[in-house]
């Protein structure tokens, strides 16, 4: 092998591919968040083969050396092939890069994946590849379970590749969050996973989409007095929805998740049923419940036979960093759970109001009617004998009423949406299990479809917080049979 120093010392001063191809179909570009490296990537590609790869790199002799080194590593590779190219295959051709200068691995990395990301997205409906039965795409969140989901699906012998939707242009993320300025911790964190695993790692740019569909439906339902669950959504029309038909694109015959549920085919049927996990406290069925069977045909959740200790225990041998790592966000896009900060941005008519009690006295005043939900008892500002909590809200008036807890007792429910998980309810008429909250109990109810794909549901017992907007979700035994949304 040649004296690395002299590679090095080639691919910097005599650097190969340099500049822009005029016809070039995809590129990407990515820079550092703590020195002034900026790499460029444009490419042609055809029958998913880079044909032709250029650069532009602005910054040091390393920046220069490396992206020259990466555009000979992925020239007339297939896409699959390019997405495996890792930093130690540079590193090994080059020489190892001093600590100071590792950051310019992750730039040039940043901005080839971009390139590929580009290319990806520029390909709406059209199949780059055969669907393959044993070709698996995993979500990846960077997180413990999709990770774990990867490694378990991997060693059952399936043909995987990592694959990690964005949702929220980089820009728009804090400082603390970005590795460069286009690859969160988040990603970073995946492709490192993928990197220990020998797969190959794809980005999907789904933020246009997931702005649309998800974020401003979940702005519009609080400016409305409702309270929305934006992971049923995004589960329905992001995820399961462009998500996959990007993973089937890529030749993937199913998705696999890291969610706590089974799914399973309904005995000798070709009906596939949602399963709660086997631990019961970790269990995420309630959030697939708008999913229809050609979603779930397509969806693997490997975990849903494990228990979270299992896993936990699993990570510790595999990656031990990861299993310190934070459970993911219940709202992923809302940095540190401050959804009120994120309406006050997105939203300018949020103005105070009224708060009144069940009798139409003014007790108090609130800062904007979208900050509240239905049973929310702190930061109300309110002095009173007895705890007082959010019992409706009255957007068109800007007004929260309140009341105590016995006035959030309800014992019927109207839903709307209503959907059925095999595609046809039970009856017209039957009886349920049913959660009004992801961390709620399930309570037992009957529940009456009416016209137009609404129902009433009404509970053995009264039940609390039964909030507009959240989902009603309802359960036979550990089947989740399906659900809708709680009507104003």
């Amino acid at each position: 092998m040649k004296n690395p120093d002299s590679i090095f010392k080639k691919h910097f001063e005599n650097p190969q591919n340099t500049g822009e191809l005029t016809d070039h179909n995809a590129s990407g570009k990515d820079s550092s968040i703590i020195s002034e490296i900026l790499i460029i990537f444009n490419s042609r590609i055809k029958n998913n083969i880079i044909s032709d790869i250029r650069f532009k790199a602005f910054g040091c002799s390393y920046s220069i050396a490396a992206s020259s080194m990466m555009t000979m590593l992925a020239k007339n590779r297939d896409l699959f092939e390019a997405a495996r190219i890792t930093e130690d295959n540079i590193e090994d051709r080059l020489g190892n890069f001093p600590e100071n200068k590792k950051d310019v691995l992750k730039v040039v990395l940043g901005a080839f994946r971009n390139m590929l990301t580009d290319y990806i997205s520029k390909h709406q409906d059209i199949p780059l590849y055969i669907r393959n039965t044993k070709k698996a795409a995993i979500a990846m969140s960077g997180g413990v379970d999709s990770s774990m989901a990867a490694k378990l699906l991997k060693e059952e012998g399936y043909d995987i590749f990592g694959i990690t939707m964005r949702i929220v242009p980089p820009e728009q993320l804090e400082k603390h969050k970005l590795i460069t300025q286009s690859t969160s911790v988040d990603i970073e964190s995946a492709y490192q996973v993928c990197r220990k695993l020998d797969i190959p790692y794809f980005i999907i740019d789904l933020s246009s989409a997931f702005e649309k569909k998800i974020i401003d439906y979940f702005c519009t339902s609080y400016l409305q007095g409702l309270t929305p669950n934006p992971c049923v959504e995004c589960n329905k029309q992001i995820k399961f929805g462009f998500f996959l038909k990007k993973a089937e694109m890529l030749g993937a015959d199913f998705m696999a998740t890291g969610h706590y549920c089974r799914i399973e085919k309904e005995g000798d049927s070709d009906t596939f049923q949602v399963l709660k996990g086997i631990d019961r406290s970790k269990d995420q069925s309630y959030v697939f419940w708008k999913l229809d069977q050609s979603q779930l045909s397509r969806i693997k959740t490997p975990l849903g036979n494990f228990t979270k200790e299992n896993i936990k225990n699993m990570t510790m041998d595999f990656i031990p960093l990861l299993a310190s790592k934070d459970e993911s966000q219940d709202i992923c896009f809302i940095s540190e759970q401050n959804y009120q900060d994120f309406l006050g941005k997105k939203a300018t008519r949020i103005k105070e109001g009224k708060i009144i009690n069940s009798s139409g006295a003014e007790v108090g005043r609130h800062r904007g009617y979208p900050y509240y939900t239905i049973g929310q008892r702190r930061g109300l500002g309110i002095s009173h004998i007895k705890p007082l909590y959010v019992i409706k809200i009255i957007p068109e008036d800007n007004i929260i009423v309140v009341g105590e807890k016995k006035e959030l007792l309800k014992k019927n429910a109207e839903l709307q949406d209503i959907n059925f998980i095999s595609g046809d309810p039970p009856s017209m008429q039957f009886n349920a299990a049913v959660k009004v909250r992801y961390n709620g109990s399930e309570k037992p109810a009957e529940i009456r479809l009416t016209s137009g794909g609404e129902a009433s549901v009404t509970f053995k017992s009264e039940c609390s917080s039964i909030t507009p907007g959240q989902s009603a979700v309802f359960y036979d035994g550990e089947k989740l049979l399906g659900g809708g949304i709680i009507k104003d």
